[in-house]
């Protein structure tokens, strides 16, 4: 009965020990490690946060640099014409239509020579257009009048205090119309060129003041295309002498500018 006893006593006590170890093995078998690896991950959390302050100041700071700015400048100078290039029309009727064309070119021969004699080389002399046809009277059924020649043609001044002149030269030797006088700026393209440098500054003005920086650099300049009337239009009269009655010619540019 002793020795049962014992023996429960012993099975009991190694229950004890196996149920025991098996619980153990479930908690930390050495403190002072766990904390350890504790302390060692809460720092990775700090590290790792630390880090995402600093990409995200990174990315800040790439986008600044990264900066980049499409800017229209625009730019325009009034200038006052110093030559003309004036128009004029010959019309001849004959109810032959090639004694209409010939008399028209015999008055175009005509007015040439009474314009180099006045002063105009003949390459400044050009043909613009040349048209004939027929003229019917419809007031008592359909009659042939005759047929049409019109010749238009121009020519350069570019003395305009003697602009009237060169004009009576043409209307005396036989031209019928003067069409229109087109004041122009000999030096247009050297004038357009200085205009377009003011638009890129303009452009650069506006683009430092939006980006509040004065180290923006260039990366494109585009020019656009600005409508404007280069040339002013005078219908002849007998104070066409007067060039104070002739107003200035703006000349625009715009550019669009890339920054970064």
């Amino acid at each position: 009965m002793k020795k049962s006893k014992g023996l429960i006593i012993c099975l009991f006590a190694l229950i004890l020990v196996i149920v025991g170890g098996v619980g153990l093995s479930f908690a930390p078998k050495n403190p002072i490690i766990a904390k350890k690896l504790a302390d060692s991950y809460a720092e990775e959390i700090v590290e790792y946060s630390s880090d995402s302050e600093e990409v995200e100041s990174s990315n800040q700071l790439n986008t600044e640099e990264n900066l980049n700015l499409c800017i229209i400048g625009n730019a325009s100078e009034s200038v006052a014409p110093d030559s003309a290039s004036i128009t004029a029309v010959i019309e001849t009727l004959d109810l032959d239509i090639k004694k209409s064309k010939d008399s028209n070119f015999e008055i175009f021969d005509k007015i040439v020579d009474g314009l180099e004699k006045a002063g105009i080389t003949r390459e400044n002399i050009v043909v613009d257009s040349y048209t004939s046809y027929p003229s019917y009277d419809y007031s008592s059924g359909r009659n042939l009048i005759g047929y049409y020649s019109v010749t238009a043609f121009s020519f350069d001044v570019d003395d305009l205090n003697n602009l009237k002149n060169f004009i009576d030269v043409a209307m005396e030797n036989g031209a019928t119309s003067i069409r229109n006088v087109v004041y122009k700026i000999s030096n247009i393209e050297e004038v357009y060129s200085n205009v377009m440098l003011s638009a890129l500054e303009n452009a650069k003005i506006k683009a430092q003041k939006i980006s509040n920086r004065d180290d923006l650099q260039i990366k494109s300049i585009k020019e656009e295309y600005v409508y404007s009337c280069a040339s002013l239009y005078k219908t002849y009269n007998e104070g066409l002498n007067d060039n104070s009655m002739v107003g200035n010619v703006d000349v625009q540019a715009r550019v669009v500018v890339e920054f970064e």
